[in-house]
């Protein structure tokens, strides 16, 4: 098998065409069961499973008020076809992503771009709730770098920073990781603003756990 890390290579026996990112490590795109996915060598980063993991998420959330949505980690942007084709929100999306090449392969390999309705903003997600002033209805953290969310943003620093961001009555959506104890998740819950309600959902596909936020005060 030809792989070139310093770029980009087409393993033409298997199909797999593979990237190296320095933030991400390998990367790799494949048809899997008829589906086009982006994965590193241990997980998969968008459609597939994690499609599915989020979607199981959305459900719980009422779209019909969602005017604004915020996501956090867009991977290949298969959140963003599951907004727009399953659940029908036509609120524009603001994405941030904090690595070029996933920006270019999410356009390259899903067609993926900035429109009209879709801002794609390169830079570090914790660093953007920090500083902008910007307020959504929908939020979705789906930060990781391969098997890891970044243990910032289990911080109370940035989530004094997410309750300014949500807007009353909005939501948040969070991925915050595979195979995590109650002891963990638990000790992040004690710590949030008390301007959220939660449901915490374990065992989300066997092996992620799902947290949806309500904002229900100031």
């Amino acid at each position: 098998m030809e792989k070139n890390l310093g770029g980009y290579q087409k393993d033409r026996t298997t199909s797999v065409q593979y990237y190296q990112s320095e933030v991400n490590g390998e990367l790799r795109v494949k048809w899997l069961d008829g589906i086009k996915v982006l994965n590193t060598p241990h997980t998969n980063y968008s459609y597939g499973t994690l499609e599915e993991v989020l979607n199981y998420g959305l459900d719980f959330i009422p779209m019909e008020g969602i005017q604004s949505v915020l996501l956090l980690g867009m991977g290949g942007g298969c959140v963003i076809e599951s907004l727009e084709d399953k659940y029908k929100c036509v609120a524009p999306i603001t994405a941030v992503e904090i690595d070029p090449l996933i920006i270019d392969i999410a356009e390259k390999e899903f067609g993926i771009k900035p429109s009209t309705d879709l801002e794609i903003i390169e830079a570090d997600a914790y660093d953007y709730v920090l500083k902008t002033k910007e307020t959504f209805d929908l939020t979705i953290i789906d930060i990781f770098i391969d098997l890891h969310v970044p243990a910032k943003f289990y911080e109370p620093e940035f989530w004094l920073a997410m309750k300014k961001l949500v807007e009353l009555n909005g939501f948040v959506l969070f991925n915050t990781g595979i195979d995590l104890t109650e002891e963990q998740i638990n000790n992040f819950l004690d710590d949030l603003p008390d301007c959220f309600l939660y449901q915490v959902m374990f065992h989300v596909y066997q092996s992620n756990t799902l947290i949806i936020l309500h904002k229900y005060h100031e």
